[in-house]
């Protein structure tokens, strides 16, 4: 299990994964993806590094989720969720002031990890769409193949 300290505006978190079923549901509360393939495959790969091997689904819209709970010294932990959903790159959390804060400083740690190279293969239904993606030796890839209608 990955954990790493990481402060901000002096507030110190720890971030560990845990089992997921601590995540009592909640909303997309900051969204990371930049819009471009290469960031949704880059983000994958950054939070593998970060939290290790992740469980793949076969459906674009839900290729992975990971909870981390976020602690701070004399405070219960917060239970965020690390997504790629239909909105793509994702935290969700409980919209509240605590959850922004450390959903913020988990974005940071995030999108300052390297990349861990990974592969990805799966559909997108609604265009529908056959991709497989990932990271090798360090490089992005990502190639797509649509149905002929």
């Amino acid at each position: 299990m990955a954990q790493f300290d990481i402060s901000a505006r002096n507030t110190m978190f720890t971030f560990e994964r845990v089992d997921s079923r601590l995540y009592d549901g909640g909303c997309n509360i900051m969204s990371l993806s930049n819009g471009s393939q290469q960031g949704e495959v880059l983000f994958i790969g950054k939070v593998i590094t970060l939290f290790g091997e992740l469980e793949f689904s076969e459906d674009y819209e839900d290729i992975f989720s990971v909870v981390v709970a976020a602690k701070e010294d004399g405070a219960e932990p917060l239970y965020l969720e690390i997504y790629h959903g239909p909105s793509g790159a994702a935290i969700g959390g409980i919209d509240d002031d605590a959850h922004k804060k450390a959903a913020a400083v988990l974005a940071a740690k995030i999108k300052a990890a390297d990349p861990s190279d990974f592969q990805w293969e799966g559909d997108y239904a609604d265009v529908p769409v056959h991709i497989n993606f990932g990271i090798k030796n360090g490089k992005v890839f990502y190639e797509s193949e649509f149905d002929e209608l």
